[in-house]
């Protein structure tokens, strides 16, 4: 487990900030449900581009599978384990897979723990976006989501890249 440390600081650092931050939230959620905290202010007539606010979803981004609270748990704890079965194939020994992977992890872990021991079995979430630009408010989400985001993105950034490196070098290869 050692040589996976960043991995495991990642993880930590996105598991107890979701914590954290959920935590102050429910403590706060009768004030907060019904007097967000805005942080900048709105454009174009809606009061905030970004507040705390306080919700709670059973279901997964955009409340899909609402009705499956089971499921999506399961689904959280086989992922979990799949990542850690599959860890050599992954190459979490690698930096940028352990900081990717951790992070993913992170907020996969963040959100079962509200899914196992909030009742409801939902998910805290608190930011609020909205983009006036397209006039798009986005589903509120939480830290632990944005763990899960980032670590996506980052990975399928990275697997381009890698991609692209492995084809380069396989053009300068010299013929046989």
């Amino acid at each position: 487990m050692i040589r996976y440390k960043k991995f495991w600081l990642v993880w930590s650092l996105i598991y107890f900030l979701d914590f954290l931050s959920k935590s102050w939230v429910v403590e706060n959620a009768q004030k907060l449900r019904y007097d967000p905290i805005v942080f900048i202010d709105g454009i174009s007539g809606r009061e905030a581009f970004f507040e705390i606010t306080y919700v709670t979803n059973p279901g997964a981004a955009w409340s899909m599978l609402s009705d499956y609270p089971e499921f999506l748990t399961a689904l959280a704890v086989f992922a979990l384990l799949a990542i850690f079965i599959f860890r050599k194939q992954l190459e979490l020994s690698e930096i940028p897979q352990q900081l990717i992977f951790g992070s993913i992890s992170g907020g996969i872990a963040g959100n079962l723990t509200d899914r196992i021991f909030r009742e409801p079995a939902a998910v805290v979430d608190f930011i609020d976006l909205y983009f006036p630009v397209f006039s798009y408010d986005y589903p509120v989400f939480n830290v632990a989501d944005s763990g899960i985001f980032l670590g996506a993105v980052s990975y399928f950034i990275w697997s381009v890249f890698e991609a692209r490196k492995e084809k380069l070098n396989k053009e300068l290869e010299p013929s046989p």
